[in-house]
């Protein structure tokens, strides 16, 4: 009898947006049918994330690497992109899987295996800064593609007319977590911040940081015994360019950012969409630096959540007493207590993957019948 298997395929290069939230997926799959297997095929580094949540996974080849890393340009184009097919028939040889989830942009190697060997798919699309232009990009993939899966509210955005009957829009994507109830009597001059850079793997990643220190640092000449944690995300390499600051530690990797921004006072953080999602449901003050990316529109999401959301503010100058500033004037306002709770996008998004691959199994059944 066959074990029914989804396997999961994000993109993991300079941030953790698309392994983060096909992970919650993952893990609501695993709430709902225990008997699915999850597995994840991952590129890069950050595993680490994966290794918290208990999810199972298998390495690719980084097409990253083998496109920058010097080492690797002894190997011809023809033979980095052979290898990684290769690595990639082996996955789905062992693996199996009777449908695979891809988020946003797939690894061109490990797509060229699954419609080799005709792999039912499913994609996972978020918002874009250009949807037009992206659409352009995946255009050959999308006529393949049985389900598309939007972590998004309906009306957030508009697919084209072709692809609606395919399209589920589920709702915002984030991991289950235990709600925490906020301390309701807190010494205010004992504040506690935390500076939140996503992934931290996009280039330039540290002015943000070195900003937000710089800003916490003049803060701290208001509230001495402020108390302040900068999480620089499990993929930021430009340690050498960050500036320390007395009193603020720096992590890599925190394995429970919900807890950590529901035990803070403010929050400074980067707009990518699972730490926004979480810092909407836990209520925290936060302060948002928008940053420009390729393909994801921070500065929409800011602008969006602060229209709806009273305890988010967008920041959009330059200086580190600027931003303190926005954070003393933040921190003297009176702003309505959150009512926690997390979205069931994920839950809404494994319960489609369950009927898929049910009905792909059934079907198979019947095959020898036929």
């Amino acid at each position: 009898m066959t074990t029914p298997t989804i396997l999961f395929q994000p993109p993991n290069h300079v941030g953790l947006g698309h392994i983060n939230r096909l992970s919650a997926i993952a893990l609501a799959l695993r709430q709902i049918d225990p008997e699915i297997r999850a597995p994840f095929a991952v590129e890069g580094a950050a595993h680490v994330l994966l290794d918290a949540l208990d999810l199972p996974y298998v390495p690719l080849p980084s097409t990253h690497l083998m496109q920058e890393n010097k080492y690797w340009s002894s190997w011809t184009e023809g033979e980095r992109a052979g290898l990684s097919v290769s690595v990639a028939r082996a996955v789905l040889a062992s693996v199996d899987p009777q449908l695979v989830v891809f988020d946003c942009f797939p690894n061109q190697g490990f797509l060229s295996a699954v419609l080799e060997r005709q792999v039912p798919m499913a994609l996972c699309i978020r918002e874009m800064r250009n949807l037009d232009k992206y659409l352009e990009e995946v255009s050959d993939l999308l006529p393949r593609v049985s389900l598309i899966l939007v972590p998004h509210d309906a009306g957030t955005f508009d697919l084209p007319e072709a692809l609606n009957a395919k399209s589920r829009f589920v709702g915002r994507v984030m991991k289950p977590v235990k709600l925490i109830q906020k301390e309701e009597k807190r010494n205010p001059n004992c504040l506690r911040v935390v500076v939140s850079g996503g992934g931290g793997g996009y280039p330039g990643t540290f002015k943000f940081y070195n900003l937000a220190m710089r800003a916490v640092s003049e803060l701290r000449q208001s509230y001495p015994k402020l108390e302040a944690r900068t999480v620089v995300g499990p993929l930021f390499r430009d340690w050498s360019l960050l500036e320390p600051m007395n009193g603020i530690s720096m992590i890599p990797f925190d394995p429970d950012p919900f807890a950590t921004f529901a035990s803070a006072d403010l929050v400074i953080s980067v707009a990518g969409y699972n730490t926004v999602t979480e810092l909407q449901c836990v209520g925290t003050r936060t302060i948002l630096l928008p940053a420009e990316r390729l393909w994801d529109d921070q500065f929409s999401r800011a602008e969006r959540t602060a229209r709806m959301y009273p305890h988010f503010r967008i920041f959009r100058g330059s200086s580190h007493m600027d931003l303190a500033n926005v954070a003393r004037g933040f921190l003297t306002e009176p702003v309505p207590t959150a009512r926690m709770s997390v979205p069931d996008g994920g839950s809404k998004a494994a319960w489609c993957l369950r009927s898929m691959i049910k009905k792909h199994l059934r079907l198979a059944e019947r095959q020898p019948n036929q």
